[in-house]
């Protein structure tokens, strides 16, 4: 592979590696994180991952007495919140992913053009 256009090749796709690496990462990350909130009265805790997939609930046996209705605006309280705190890490995450793809992309730019 002495040509130029060959090398030229190899660069690109080792780019585009790059930028499949960093948005592979990004799939784990989101898998890992564990966003954790509680209700107002904290009686009630919810685990999100950065999927906004619900990974945890921890519901304070004390409010069952409180009765289902009480204890499910609690839970959707608890969801609601986490929810809302996912959404904001997930922009400023996405926002810094972007960052890095576009870097990765601007090397490639910068290729010379084939010969």
């Amino acid at each position: 592979m002495s040509d130029p256009t060959h090398s030229q090749i190899g660069r690109m796709i080792e780019q585009f590696q790059a930028v499949i690496a960093l948005l592979d990462e990004q799939v784990r990350r989101m898998q890992r994180v564990a966003i954790v909130v509680s209700d107002q009265t904290g009686t009630v805790e919810v685990t999100m991952n950065g999927h906004l997939r619900l990974t945890g609930l921890v519901i304070d046996p004390g409010i069952l007495a409180l009765g289902a209705q009480e204890v499910t605006r609690r839970i959707n309280e608890a969801i609601s919140e986490a929810t809302e705190f996912a959404d904001e890490w997930a922009d400023e995450d996405i926002v810094d992913l972007e960052t890095r793809v576009a870097d990765a992309l601007a090397k490639l730019r910068d290729l010379p053009p084939p010969t």
